[in-house]
């Protein structure tokens, strides 16, 4: 059956009657190709050339016109599109800020809540990580941190995360009160160690400087010896000589000059006795201050005997009184503890005697 070719015409008319239905574009291009195949197919004449090209022209002609009015149809449609994406952009807009003003109530709730479970969450993190400390840290630090958690307030403004906040804040103030007391148990034993250390260091340098003074007293009568030594030497070699001295004056002229040889016997007398006065005088000063120094060594031996014992009685005293602490089942380091601040009189009324 062939396709009608009034429908060639129509769409001559208006070629967009062919772009949004398509059953009517397939009519339309069925009576083109049956309008067409009139032209024949002859090329070897002149004439069948020219209708070929005469029919293909108008097909070319006819999706031209088409095509154009397509465009023309998209140009409208934009318009009406532009149109329609302006006026959804005024609703959006509009609509957007209606919700907005509708929900502020409930946006501004929600800001305030999100704050107050930020302070909330950060009140926890805070005592969850009181206790954490570096390597180092002092009981003053401790203790410091212990009254910023004391002083933390877990009311009723934590609403749901009131309860953990209890239990984190008890938690805390255990950790850092166990913890504070035993770095000021360790503080003190750490000062008592370095109070024992200084005394022991005191009192070998005491010992050592009464050995260099006792070495240096034996070194200088030694050396006092020797000289007496050397004077008693010097004075038997005058002696000698003098001696020989006048027993040659003696034989030269014993008759001529007894009286001259009595004069010099007793002038060499004199030089002997006051010779042997001066060794026993020297003798004498270095007796008395060798007797001086071993009195003074005696008396800083006694010093210290006497301190020593002195430590020894108050440690002991100090061990019974802890003993007598753990007997009534306090723990023993805890007894020392109070033994020591009833020594440096930090209870009151309260003293031990030694």
């Amino acid at each position: 059956m062939n396709a009608p070719t009034s429908l060639l015409p129509l769409v001559e008319a208006d070629p967009s009657m062919v772009l949004t239905d398509g059953a009517k574009f397939a009519a339309f291009l069925e009576a083109v190709r049956v309008e067409s195949a009139k032209a024949g197919v002859d090329v070897s004449t002149a004439k069948g050339r020219d209708a070929i090209k005469s029919a293909a022209y108008k097909i070319v002609r006819s999706k031209t016109a088409i095509d154009a009015a397509g465009k023309t149809l998209n140009e409208s449609a934009r318009e009406q599109i532009n149109k329609v994406d302006a006026a959804r952009r005024e609703i959006r807009e509009k609509m957007d800020a209606l919700a907005a003003e509708v929900r502020q109530p409930l946006t501004d709730w929600e800001e305030v809540e999100k704050a107050r479970v930020d302070r909330c969450k950060a009140v926890l993190e805070r005592l969850q990580s009181a206790a954490a400390f570096d390597v180092g840290a002092q009981s003053d630090q401790v203790a410091a941190r212990l009254a910023e958690v004391e002083a933390t307030v877990i009311d009723a403004s934590f609403e749901d995360f009131e309860q953990a906040g209890h239990n984190l804040k008890a938690a805390a103030v255990a950790a850092l009160t166990s913890a504070l007391e035993r770095m000021r148990k360790e503080e003190a034993d750490r000062a008592e160690l370095a109070a024992l250390r200084a005394a022991e260091d005191e009192r070998q340098a005491r010992e050592a400087a009464e050995r260099a003074e006792r070495e240096h007293a034996e070194r200088a009568a030694q050396a006092a010896k020797a000289e007496e030594e050397r004077i008693a030497s010097a004075a038997k070699a005058a002696e000698e000589s003098a001696r020989a001295q006048v027993e040659r004056e003696a034989a030269e002229a014993r008759a001529a000059q007894q009286r001259q040889h009595d004069e010099a016997i007793a002038a060499e007398r004199r030089r002997a006795e006051q010779a042997e006065a001066a060794q026993k005088a020297e003798a004498e000063r270095i007796a008395r201050e060798e007797a001086r120094r071993a009195a003074e060594a005696q008396a800083a031996a006694a010093a210290q005997a006497a301190r020593e014992a002195d430590i020894e009685h108050k440690s002991k005293v100090m061990g019974a009184a802890k003993d007598a602490l753990v007997a009534l089942g306090i723990p023993e380091a805890k007894a020392k503890s109070v033994v020591l601040a009833i020594k440096a009189g930090e209870i009151p009324n309260v003293s031990i005697r030694f």
